[in-house]
């Protein structure tokens, strides 16, 4: 794969059983755009250990042998549908290995996984994946995965705002590879419809893929968490943006996240520098 590709979707992956579902993820967005996938794995050593005597080539090569099982695995997988080649990281830290790496190869987005956990409550998907919310420069998806085998349908709660926008884009991309239908609803609190052009606007984004439109009132979290259980994804904007972690993602969507037994994928757009702007400064400095 070279660096010639107008879009890049880098995926991590860590866990085996996961790992061919969120490439699936990343094969779909990039098919629909015409790019290529970077599967990430990052092959963790202690900040103060001999590890530091080696080049990252050694420690690959001497004990990066499951990683790179499951890398090849992944990619054999995917290689037939668009370009796709896998990377080997090492680092004592996840979140910079992956920050260094979507910057380095130039990637657009960036799908991780979310495995719940019983974690404190201000910890919305685990350490790790909150920091690679909050500090990763380019787009994020966020996968919950559940047991759905194929994708025949897929809720996406409509709202306003570019992360929103994101889930519409996300969603085209896979109801177009798995010949899937989209569901688009909105969920008002008091019965007063705002943004009354919202949800024909996020229909344009759609086209072609098979559609349906619905207007509900009633409490957004209960009705998404309820409606999610009829579709095979769910994908939510993140709905907030500020300094802590929880606000990068919203109370609906952690919440629906949380509660559905479906599979639900989060987004989150790029604020701020895109990664091959953050490139081209560097190397013309």
């Amino acid at each position: 794969m070279g660096d010639s590709s107008d879009y890049r979707v880098a995926v991590a992956v860590a866990d085996p059983v996961h790992a061919p579902q969120l490439t699936r993820t990343a094969v779909d967005i990039a098919r629909e755009r015409n790019g290529d996938v970077l599967v990430l794995s990052v092959l963790v050593t202690e900040r103060e250990s001999p590890f530091a005597l080696f080049t990252d080539e050694v420690i690959i090569r001497e004990f990066g042998g499951k990683k790179q099982e499951i890398l090849d695995r992944v990619v054999e997988t995917a290689r037939d549908i668009v370009p796709v080649r896998g990377q080997l990281l090492v680092s004592h830290d996840i979140v910079r290995a992956l920050s260094d790496a979507v910057v380095e190869f130039d990637c657009d987005t960036l799908i991780i996984g979310w495995q719940e956990r019983a974690r404190p409550s201000e910890i919305v998907f685990g350490s790790n994946a909150d920091r690679i919310v909050a500090r990763v420069p380019c787009d994020v998806l966020v996968e919950k995965i559940g047991p759905a085998d194929g994708v025949d349908s897929i809720l996406v709660p409509v709202a306003e705002g570019p992360h929103a926008e994101f889930a519409v884009d996300v969603a085209r991309a896979i109801a177009l590879s798995n010949d899937a239908r989209i569901h688009l609803l909105r969920v008002v609190n008091d019965g007063t419809i705002e943004a009354e052009n919202l949800i024909p606007n996020m229909a344009n984004r759609i086209e072609p893929v098979q559609i349906w439109t619905e207007i509900r009132t009633g409490n957004v979290t209960e009705t998404v968490v309820e409606e999610a259980s009829e579709h095979d994804i769910t994908i939510l904007g993140s709905t907030r943006r500020g300094i802590l972690r929880r606000q990068l993602v919203g109370t609906v969507p952690q919440a629906v996240g949380r509660r559905s037994e479906t599979t639900v994928i989060i987004t989150r757009r790029a604020v701020g520098i895109r990664p091959r702007l953050n490139r081209f400064i560097r190397e013309t400095l």
